[in-house]
This record gives structure tokens, C-alpha cells and sequence, in this order.
């Protein structure tokens, strides 16, 4: 069942004192929250551990000042609603209709939500809920918590081309080119948010080259400057880095055709290294 559930069915609770009342074995099962806050009646913050809330309607609730500790929420709707001076510490969401809702104040893992949506169908919501999440995390300098929920945001972004080439909103040229730049930008540098991508995309390139210049060395070199693995590693690196030492140097048309292509790959690399690491500094501070 998807995350875009819009009706539950279940008994009306119309305080909160009623809703606590209703729980059994440390869970809350087909209710309908009516009370327009969802908060201790008395100052001071709500405390809620290893609770289980199974098809819940909060729809425009306020939640002010509530911990959630290991709880599970499961078909539930917090529709229009708003978080206040909340947290969430290593709960989960399953098949939860976020829509639309605000989050302020709070502490709140969007990995909490990695099992929470269908991205054939509710790539609308799950890309506001990652939004809200991001503003938050940005408000209260969480920025691991900010980057987390934006990379989320870009991968909704990516299947929310599918629903809109289903529903006709583009033509297939642009959606081809645009889920293409979307799947090598997140696999090459995590949409700019993952350094390790990054990294670990270098890493490939330098052993993809350095094993195709030790092959081919006699094509690309002729003299043999190139005689054992060590010597085509320090060639493709000293390439893919620009630096252009000299000592080793491609003669043949051929060799100088895949050194080129080997300089600007390296300039790419580079370059989106460069930005991750500018881009994470900025969302950091």
C-alpha cells in the first residue's frame, strides 16, 4: 500500500486524555485524533517509548514538545499537520501519508522514512516531506541530517520523471536526457552531496586506465617507457590528476587520442570533487 492513503477508518477520540486510554499493549490501533494539539497536558515534554500507532488519522494535528522513542507508525495520516519542538529518535515509517506537513524544532532522521514510500506513486510527497525535513535540519545546524534529506530529495526527483512521462507532463527525449543526467549524476558524486561517490568513482577510473595503458602500452608508447604495473599506475594518475609530468609520454595517434580523453576525465573528476566538497562546507556551516 502506498504512503498517498487519504481516509482512515476508526474510532473518533475528541481529547487527548481519550486517546491515551485507548492504547493496548503499548499501541494505538484505528483512530480517528480530533483534538487540534497532540501534546502533555501539563508543561513538559511528552515521552513516548516503543509505541505502535497502526492506522491513525492525526490530519492536522500539532505535535508540540512529544519525544518519540522506537515507536512504529504504519498507515498512518499526518496530513496538513505540524511538528513543534519534537524528535524522533530511531522510529519508523511504513506506508505514512506525510502530505503537506510542517516540521519545526525538531529532531528528525529522514532515514526514518527509507521504507516509506513508493516512488511510482507518491514521489510528490515524499519530495515535500524531504524538503521540510531539509529546512528544518538547515534551521537547527544538523547539516549530516540536512544532506541526508536532500540527497533523498534529488533520488524522489529522479522517479517523479517517471510519473511525469506517464502522465504525459513530458515527451520522451526530455525525459530520456534527464533521467540519464539524474542516474550518473547520483552514481558518480551522490547529486554532489557524496564525497565517497566521488572518491570511489576516481578510484575506479584510476584502475580502469592504469590496467588499459599497461596492456595497450605498446600502442600507445612503442619505446617501452611503460614496463610493469607500477609504472602505467604512476602514468594514469600523473594524467588523470593534469599534473603532466612528461617523462611518459604517448607517441602514437592512437595512444594520444586515449590520453585525452583519459586528461578530461580527469578534469571532470576533479571538478566534481571539488564541488562535493565546497557544496558540503556550505551546508555545514
Amino acid at each position: 500500500m502506498p504512503a498517498n492513503l487519504f481516509q482512515v477508518d476508526g474510532k473518533r477520540v475528541d481529547t487527548f486524555s481519550d486517546f491515551l486510554s485507548n492504547e493496548n499493549d503499548s499501541k494505538w490501533e484505528n483512530l480517528l485524533y480530533y483534538p487540534a494539539k497532540f501534546e502533555k497536558e501539563n508543561e513538559g515534554i511528552l515521552h513516548l517509548v516503543e509505541k505502535s500507532f497502526i492506522e491513525v488519522s492525526f490530519k492536522d494535528t500539532e505535535f508540540h514538545r512529544v519525544s518519540f522513542v522506537k515507536c512504529v507508525f504504519e498507515r498512518c495520516l499526518f496530513m496538513g499537520g505540524k511538528f513543534v519542538d519534537c524528535e524522533f529518535i530511531d522510529c519508523t515509517f511504513t506506508n505514512t501519508n506525510t502530505s503537506k506537513i510542517k516540521i519545526s524544532s525538531c529532531l528528525i532522521d529522514p532515514c526514518d522514512f527509507d521504507s516509506n514510500f513508493d516512488f511510482k506513486v507518491d514521489t510528490n510527497i515524499a519530495i515535500d516531506l524531504f524538503h521540510s525535513i531539509y529546512k528544518n535540519s538547515i534551521e537547527e545546524h544538523q547539516p549530516e541530517r540536512a544532506i541526508d534529506s536532500l540527497y533523498r530529495m534529488k533520488r524522489a526527483e529522479r522517479f517523479h520523471l517517471d510519473s511525469q512521462l506517464e502522465r504525459k507532463k513530458i515527451g520522451l527525449k526530455k525525459y530520456i536526457i534527464e533521467k540519464i543526467k539524474y542516474i550518473i549524476h547520483e552514481w558518480i558524486s551522490g547529486y554532489g552531496l557524496k564525497i565517497c561517490r566521488v572518491f570511489a568513482t576516481s578510484v575506479f577510473f584510476i584502475i580502469f586506465f592504469s590496467y588499459v595503458n599497461f596492456i595497450y602500452r605498446d600502442s600507445i608508447f612503442e619505446n617501452g617507457k611503460i614496463e610493469n604495473p607500477v609504472d602505467a599506475f604512476y602514468f594514469t594518475c600523473v594524467t588523470l590528476t593534469t599534473l603532466g609530468f612528461g617523462d611518459i609520454a604517448p607517441v602514437t595517434y592512437g595512444g594520444r587520442l586515449l590520453v585525452s580523453i583519459e586528461v578530461l576525465i580527469g578534469i571532470v573528476i576533479i571538478s566534481i570533487f571539488l564541488t562535493a566538497v565546497a557544496q558540503k562546507f556550505m551546508r555545514t556551516r
